[in-house]
């Protein structure tokens, strides 16, 4: 990709619960093992990330207090009385937002999969669309949705 052409000027395309999320970055590779039944195909990756504040602190809190008495109880009760451990509030965050991709010849996009949250990159999330932008386009346009309702926002770059 050449340039981000047209992007909010911070850069901040969706607002959850006081949280904003940055565009952060597209690049175009190969999809990562991770999305399974593409994985290696030609792809679009997507960046996003949370800023970083007192919201997010103030779950991030509850998510290892969560998590600490999760672990409490498996060493307890063993694995069959616990349930599954709890998920990191980034999850619940980017669960919410969906990115309608689109280029200047029409191509459709799919979101093949990602990786979003994790210890480390608790508020960051990468998704992959497949196909790759077709060599002859030139701009890709990203839409960003919450809920299914358009934000407003959106981005243009270059290819």
């Amino acid at each position: 990709m050449k340039a981000l052409t047209h992007a909010p000027h911070d850069l901040v395309v969706a607002t959850i619960d006081n949280i904003d999320v940055c565009f952060s970055g597209a690049e175009l590779g190969a999809a990562p093992g991770f999305v399974g039944l593409n994985a290696g195909e030609p792809s679009l990756h997507l960046n996003l990330s949370a800023v970083r504040g007192a919201e997010t602190a103030t779950k991030d809190a509850q998510f290892l207090q969560q998590r600490e008495d999760w672990a409490a109880r498996l060493r307890a009760e063993g694995r069959d009385g616990v349930g599954h451990p709890p998920l990191m509030p980034g999850v619940a965050l980017y669960k919410r937002i969906t990115v309608q991709v689109s280029d200047d010849l029409g191509t459709e996009y799919e979101r093949a999969g990602g990786q979003v949250a994790g210890d480390g990159t608790e508020w960051q999330a990468l998704w992959v669309y497949i196909p790759a932008p077709p060599d002859n386009a030139q701009t890709l346009r990203l839409r960003f949705e919450v809920d299914d309702k358009q934000t407003g926002k959106h981005c243009e770059l270059s290819l």
